[in-house]
């Protein structure tokens, strides 16, 4: 199937021929690995996580632009799904959130524009986005991946990273023998987001307040502790030379 310019006007591309508007429905291509670790889910592995608890995952219909390169002229499904994907797990305005996975694209209307003759193509889809949408105030629950004296690092649904600092009542031995450990889920609330210049979602939290009480609890009482055993001093052994003010009865 090829997309055809318009008999009516050179400015515009027919896409009826390569799929219906509102027809059919494109699915998601499943997009490589951001990282070492980060593993992205496809479209039906995020809706199962829409339930979960604490998942600050939403399922929303949404409209949207895109601008496909001339080389896309005869693959269009590609080409959306190329533009899409380059959308995952970076921070988007116009979605509130981060764009974790997308599945039924749809094209809206019959014709795609071509302005001053710059050769892209351009049109507007409609397509099914499952978006991850945290606030500051929120629980989250992350996988333990690194550890430090300071603070601990997660990844929420093997994507996201988070950073939950060591509450500064707890010492460093009671966090190093008695706090998050590597594999162990941690849930924890969000005390800010960031977002860097490409996207990347940066969570910071902190710990919830009983699991903080019972590290204090646990520093507290092994600062307490005092030994019961001391060691009693070694007795003197015996002078064998006179002592200071004794008479040495030696005769002479």
């Amino acid at each position: 199937a090829n997309f055809e310019h318009a008999v009516d006007d050179p400015k515009h591309v027919d896409l009826s021929n390569n799929m219906s508007a509102a027809g059919a429905p494109v699915t998601s291509s499943s997009a490589p690995d951001r990282d070492a670790g980060c593993v992205v889910p496809s479209f039906a592995a995020a809706s199962e996580l829409l339930p979960v608890p604490y998942s600050c995952l939403v399922l929303n219909s949404h409209r949207r632009h895109v601008a496909l390169a001339p080389q896309y002229l005869n693959k269009k499904k590609t080409g959306i799904q190329e533009e899409l994907d380059g959308e995952l797990l970076k921070f988007s305005q116009s979605l509130n959130g981060v764009l974790l996975a997308y599945d039924n694209i749809r094209i809206l209307g019959r014709n795609g524009d071509i302005y001053n003759d710059s050769g892209y193509i351009h049109m507007d889809i409609e397509a099914s986005f499952i978006v991850f949408q945290p606030k500051k105030g929120q629980k989250l629950l992350g996988k333990v991946n690194k550890l430090g004296v300071s603070h601990v690092g997660c990844l929420v649904h093997s994507c996201f990273n988070a950073s939950i600092p060591r509450p500064n009542l707890v010492s460093i031995e009671t966090w190093r023998d008695a706090g998050p450990k590597v594999g162990t889920e941690l849930e924890f609330k969000v005390t800010a987001l960031d977002a860097d210049a490409a996207g990347v979602l940066l969570i910071r939290g902190q710990l919830g307040r009983t699991r903080v009480q019972e590290l204090l609890a646990i520093s507290e009482s092994s600062e307490s502790r005092v030994p019961t055993d001391k060691p009693e001093p070694q007795d003197a052994e015996p002078s064998t030379g006179p002592t200071q003010g004794s008479s040495d009865d030696t005769p002479r």
